[in-house]
């Protein structure tokens, strides 16, 4: 089985997620049987295993005019690449490969994940009527839609998505912890240690911690990972009791986590939030917002604590509220609830058997 992953952008979960996958799935299929397109300026991102083939494109452009360039590419590697399958990653390179690939008809197969639907997020109504109607329509030339959380399948229902063309794979990250590495940046003495790891970005709702520590003053101290993405969001401006980083490793991440004592994920919507998997792999509790999957991975009371959405209000009572032993004991729930039901090797089998699955009709 020939499989070629292909996105206009990867940056965050979205290079978790192919990380894992892609080593897989190049160990179950062989070498020389997975390729990816991704963009030039992210293939630091994503360390690809020996024998996965990867295929580079320009993407200085606007986002729109990188996923037109994204489909000529993809067009261009089924040709010489010959896979069964195309894999597709996120709702710009849908929109555009899907179209572009529908004209070879009955040649390749088409996977499509959204990794959050577009449609869940705030938008003016004639925008959300028209990213709903293209989901739904595209929906018709793709063999089988890969939702990463029960509330992104509910989602597409209430779309009009065919329940025949969607699967529910909830998302997931090894279960074997990676190694820490690095030196982590210090922490302020005497505080409750928070960790932000992520976008820049209005659907992450950085904004909103901002707003929380400045409420919480010298009670708190947050290390911030990450940088803009997509540039959608306000210029912030960061509270003292914020250290910023840029982006880290996944194993300077991992020491992070074991010095931190929670995770904070102030999301305004989220499909799953792989983010969220690992901090707790590593024995790390979460604070999330009740929006999307995250609500399913965390599991309120378990492994951290589910707020409402949008409130930095809501955050700063929710962080006031806990001490650090409170952290801990939820913390210690994470390991096996990632073991039981977030494994990225169930995902692999999953997605192995609908690939398989499809190439028998």
């Amino acid at each position: 089985m020939k499989v070629l992953h292909c996105a206009e952008t990867i940056k965050g979960g979205v290079a978790s997620y192919l990380r894992e996958l892609i080593r897989l799935q190049g160990q179950d299929f062989g070498a020389g049987s997975v390729a990816l397109v991704l963009p030039a300026s992210q293939l630091g991102e994503l360390p690809v295993p020996e024998g996965v083939q990867v295929y580079p494109y320009a993407d200085h452009r606007g986002r729109a005019a990188n996923a037109f360039e994204l489909a000529r590419v993809v067009l261009a590697k089924v040709r010489e690449f010959q896979p069964e399958i195309v894999h597709i990653h996120c709702t710009y390179a849908g929109a555009t490969v899907r179209p572009a690939l529908w004209l070879l008809a009955g040649r390749v197969r088409l996977i499509y994940c959204p990794h959050g639907w577009a449609f869940s997020r705030p938008l003016a109504q004639p925008a959300y009527t028209m990213v709903r109607l293209v989901e739904k329509l595209l929906a018709n030339v793709t063999e089988s839609i890969v939702c990463i959380s029960g509330h992104e399948r509910q989602l597409a229902l209430r779309a009009g998505i065919r329940a025949d063309r969607l699967k529910l794979v909830l998302n997931g990250v090894a279960a074997t912890r990676p190694p820490g590495d690095g030196e982590p940046p210090p922490w302020m003495p005497e505080r409750t240690r928070l960790l932000f790891a992520g976008r820049f970005d209005d659907a992450k709702g950085v904004d909103i911690l901002f707003d929380a520590l400045r409420l919480l003053g010298d009670k708190v101290h947050a290390i911030v990972a990450g940088d803009t993405v997509l540039a959608d969001g306000a210029a912030l401006a960061v509270p003292d009791n914020a250290s910023l980083t840029g982006w880290l490793t996944q194993a300077q991440l991992e020491r992070l986590f074991d010095s931190a004592d929670v995770l904070v994920v102030p999301s305004r919507y989220e499909g799953f939030s792989l983010i969220a998997a690992e901090a707790m792999r590593a024995g790390l509790a979460v604070i999330a917002s009740r929006v999307g999957g995250l609500p399913e991975v965390v599991g309120d009371g378990i492994c951290g604590v589910i707020i409402e959405p949008g409130s930095a209000a809501a955050l700063a009572h929710c962080i006031e509220s806990h001490d650090r032993s409170d952290w801990q004991r939820m913390g210690r729930n994470g390991p096996d609830r990632v073991r039981r039901l977030f494994a990225m090797e169930r995902v692999h089998r999953e997605i192995s058997d609908f690939y398989r699955q499809g190439s028998r009709r």
